[in-house]
């Protein structure tokens, strides 16, 4: 009776045996360097440790990445499923200089970047697992790797260890994640070239990834990478994958893979001797692995998830930082698109030029235009972690030639009117330095939209707006000048306009004190206008002229 009894535990603990003598460890690890089919100089190590204590199963993640001259440029990232879409994603980037490594875990719910986890609840809204970051750091690279291709060795390691409890609980579409599973899909990509502008935080968007060779589809030997003790697998990055393909289902395990494994559990056994963490709950003990499905995951790139994604979206981000990169954008775009070149338009423009309010409009928009560029540059400078991009630099020089167009052009209209409308070399570089600056802002408004990863169709709807704008403000500006020729002078130089020209093209005055000029056309004032109504436009005008002395000693 006493046998009968203790006949489930024994063969429980012969099950236990078998299990884990059949499934001995194997150790995966995947790595690629620089021109080893494409540039990645990334690599991962993964150990699969079922936890008795929570009944589930852990993935023990050490990820690298390689960097060469202390660059700070680029990411590196693993995707757990098949595809894009819906993998549970892990990304690395930092900076070496400050120690500053960001390991951030993301999903995708299409073809643009992804985001936080939290920011997707509406794509997906189930289990998610518990992702305990263990440690982030860059170290001194001190291997033997050597980069033929670049002729150097890399000058650091980004390193982060992390644990992903529980990883079969995320099911989100078409993920298929099984413990069990001798070719699990997963899928990995690189950028080395974004610039991330000293901006490592958590939700920080991150550029697509290099086109061709810049991301891969991997299948993994889970079942026979499981451990009966938790720990981080070293990483040999002087050898090639072990435990996982990328080109079809992992090759059983070899011998020599077997007895390695047999080695580094003893290590990990022996007191004092591994370098791996002991599960948080620690348990050490062997256990069985779920009796899950024997299924395998769907094969990668099975429906559109698996296709390169498309910058198609403008990505999101809650945060205000974001916001406010946002608001910078709109404010330069509303005043290089839409307020500068209306300015220029309604000086030139016949029919603001008939009714008089010509210099009243120019003025008018170009002010707000100019305080919507000092608000946005601010928020520019604020928001920047440091100056180091062509798109900065630019921004700088066109604010400043700004602000010495907005001196030059006062100083030009109280001297153009105060001398009956005589040119100095003022108004020739106003005019000139305008001809400049806008194209400039228009260029690096352009520069703003592809820095944010806007979508092409917004990209190149700016791009037809702007050339629109330039041809015909050209167009505009050239009638504008046939209109008005002016008298010949000898030498062939055009004459200044007469006094009381000038004076009503640059008139501050508004509307309603117009309407008495209006009435009056110089046609009528020619057919015999009273010598009353002269008086009193002639008084008008010398009002003018005294608002103008006021204004030119402010």
């Amino acid at each position: 009776m006493l046998f009968s009894t203790r006949l489930p535990a024994v063969l429980a603990v012969l099950v236990t045996i078998f299990t884990v003598l059949a499934n001995a460890y194997r150790p995966v690890q995947f790595v690629k360097h620089t021109g080893q089919s494409g540039r990645a100089d990334q690599a991962f190590s993964l150990v699969n440790y079922y936890n008795t204590t929570t009944a589930q199963s852990d993935l023990y993640v050490r990820m690298w990445m390689f960097r060469y001259d202390s660059s700070n440029r680029g990411w590196a990232a693993l995707g757990l499923g098949p595809q894009m879409k819906g993998a549970l994603m892990f990304i690395i980037y930092g900076d070496p200089a400050s120690n500053d490594l960001t390991m951030t875990v993301r999903t995708v719910d299409g073809h643009h970047p992804p985001r936080p986890l939290d920011e997707m609840k509406d794509f997906y809204s189930g289990d998610i697992p518990d992702v305990e970051v263990i440690s982030t750091r860059f170290e001194p690279y001190t291997g033997d790797w050597y980069s033929e291709q670049l002729q150097a060795k890399p000058s650091h390691l980004g390193v982060a260890e992390f644990i992903v409890r529980g990883y079969e609980k995320f099911t989100a579409p078409a993920l298929g994640i099984h413990s069990d599973s001798t070719k699990q899909s997963m899928i990995w990509s690189s950028n080395f070239k974004q610039d991330f502008e000293g901006d490592f935080s958590y939700e920080r968007s991150i550029d697509m990834h290099q086109f061709g060779l810049g991301f891969g589809f991997l299948w993994v030997d889970l079942l026979n990478a499981k451990s009966e003790v938790p720990f981080f697998q070293t990483i040999d990055e002087v050898s090639d994958h072990s435990g996982l393909s990328e080109i079809g289902d992992p090759t059983a395990p070899s011998d020599e893979e077997l007895k390695k494994g047999d080695a580094i559990i003893a290590a990990q056994l022996n007191p004092g001797t591994g370098d791996g963490a002991p599960d948080a709950s620690g348990d050490k003990e062997a256990s069985p692995p779920p009796t899950g499905s024997d299924s395998d995951t769907s094969t990668p790139g099975a429906d559109d998830g698996s296709k390169v994604e498309e910058p198609v979206k403008t990505v999101k981000q809650w945060n205000i930082r974001s916001w406010m990169w946002h608001l910078h954008g709109l404010l330069l775009t509303l005043a290089f698109l839409l307020g500068y070149p209306s300015a220029i338009y309604l000086l030139r423009s016949p029919r603001t030029a008939a009714a008089g309010t010509a210099f009243n409009y120019h003025w008018t928009i170009n002010a707000l235009s100019s305080v919507s560029v000092s608000i946005g540059a601010i928020i520019g400078f604020l928001n920047s972690r440091s100056i180091s991009i062509f798109h900065q630099y630019l921004g700088i020089l066109i604010v400043c030639a700004l602000a010495a167009q907005t001196v030059l052009g006062w100083r030009h209209h109280v001297v153009f009117v105060a001398t009956g409308g005589r040119k100095t070399w003022m108004s020739a570089v106003h005019v000139w330095l305008g001809r400049a600056v806008l194209p400039l802002g228009m260029v690096n408004v352009i520069l703003g939209l592809m820095l944010r990863r806007y979508g092409w169709l917004t990209i190149s709807l700016c791009v037809a707006l702007a050339v629109v704008e330039v041809v015909v403000l050209t167009l505009v500006v050239g009638q504008a000048r046939n209109r008005r020729p002016g008298p010949m002078q000898k030498g062939g130089a055009s004459a200044p306009p007469p006094a009381d020209e000038a004076e009503e093209y640059f008139q501050l005055t508004g509307d309603d004190e117009d309407e008495d000029d209006d009435a009056f056309s110089d046609d009528e004032e020619r057919a015999g206008a009273s010598a009353e109504e002269r008086a009193k436009k002639e008084g008008q005008r010398e009002e003018q002229r005294k608002k103008l002395a006021k204004l030119d000693r402010v």
